[in-house]
């Protein structure tokens, strides 16, 4: 018995199989053994830096309320509060916020978060203002509503964003 018989076999199968690489082995010289080269793959193109996804936020405050809750002589109650609303671009800043830069800088410095801590102290006076955020920061969004006890709350604890 031919003890060579099982490591020419498994050596013949190694050569025709195809290389790891992918590429098919090159055409065979007469009287000689495959060309093993193998061809080079696409030049890999290096990633352009992208820029941040754009942010794009509406902003609405309705507030604070009228200053007296009290009829008007002819019987007619106080107006609602007025509510407004601008849109906040950032990347560049822009939009019609009228504080845009500072805005699109506070909202940088949460990482998206409209509220953030305040150690200002507020009078007790009760004015309500609601606000709400809708929309985009860097390609995340963002939806925010609240009701803060009076303007000085809601500049304290929201910055620029709803300075408007």
């Amino acid at each position: 018995m031919n003890t060579h018989l099982p490591a020419a076999l498994l050596a013949a199968l190694f050569l025709a199989a195809p290389t790891a690489g992918g590429a098919e082995p090159g055409p065979t010289p007469p009287g000689g053994a495959p060309d093993r080269t193998t061809v080079p793959a696409a030049p890999i193109t290096p990633t352009v830096p992208t820029a941040p996804a754009a942010t794009s936020v509406r902003l609405t405050v309705t507030g604070p309320a009228p200053a007296t809750t009290a009829l008007s002589p002819d019987g007619a109650g106080p107006a609602a509060p007025s509510a407004r609303t601008v849109t906040l671009h950032c990347d560049p800043a822009g939009g019609d916020h009228p504080r845009a830069e500072a805005a699109c800088a506070d909202l940088d410095a949460t990482q998206g978060r409209v509220e953030r801590d305040s150690a200002t102290a507020c009078t007790l006076l009760y004015d309500p203002v609601e606000v709400s955020a809708e929309g985009v920061w860097h390609g995340r969004p963002v939806s925010f509503a609240r009701q803060y006890g009076n303007t000085c709350e809601l500049n304290a604890r929201t910055g620029a964003v709803f300075a408007f």
